[in-house]
């Protein structure tokens, strides 16, 4: 059944098969990634908190550039791939099309090439075609494009609440350094002020 389809979808069919292999294989990559290496970010705030740690006693500015500039540097292994699977679901449908278009193509040449008069047989080989790579095209696009706008959320998401909580926590090394007791001295044990991470 497999092979028959392939063969049906002419000179279109690698391309489209190695679209749909490539998307799957970068699917199961970022899922792989997303729940077995760093599920929630937890890696990501491990590594940010460390890094707020080491500089402490750097004022507060400074510091949070120091974990922005930490966190630019860590987005690439969370974007791996998604470039990708975009430009897979943007190609696919277009291959689809040019199959389709190329099966309408041969379908007119069988019919100028006959000179007896034109039956549905004659046509239908070509219009199968035209229309299983449009189907195919879109098979392969439609979970691609949802797939990729999932991990793009995804690690928006991680990003948003490793940031808020790496502020929070810079925000806690603020206070406990810098609030004055009552004589105006610096307070340098920590406050009773606790923010959530």
């Amino acid at each position: 059944m497999l092979p028959e389809i392939y063969q049906k979808l002419g000179i279109m069919g690698l391309p489209l098969v190695v679209c749909s292999v490539l998307a799957t294989m970068l699917c199961l990559e970022r899922v792989i990634f997303f729940v077995f290496t760093d599920f929630g970010g937890r890696k990501l705030l491990t590594k940010g908190l460390l890094i707020l740690r080491l500089h402490s006693r750097k004022n507060r500015s400074l510091r949070e550039e120091i974990v922005a500039v930490a966190l630019i540097n860590t987005k690439r292994p969370y974007s791996r791939g998604l470039a990708l699977l975009r430009m897979i679901a943007a190609i696919s449908p277009i291959l689809g099309l040019l199959g389709t278009i190329l099966g309408i193509i041969d379908a007119f040449r069988v019919i100028a090439a006959s000179s007896n008069p034109v039956t549905p047989n004659m046509i239908a080989d070509g219009l199968w075609e035209a229309l299983l790579t449009t189907a195919f095209g879109l098979m392969i696009a439609l979970p691609t494009l949802i797939f990729a706008s999932g991990f793009a959320a995804w690690r928006s998401s991680i990003f948003e609440r490793t940031s808020a909580k790496l502020s929070a926590y810079s925000l806690e090394l603020e206070m406990q350094t810098s609030l004055p007791d009552d004589g105006g001295k610096q307070i340098t044990e920590p406050t009773t002020l606790k923010v959530a991470l």
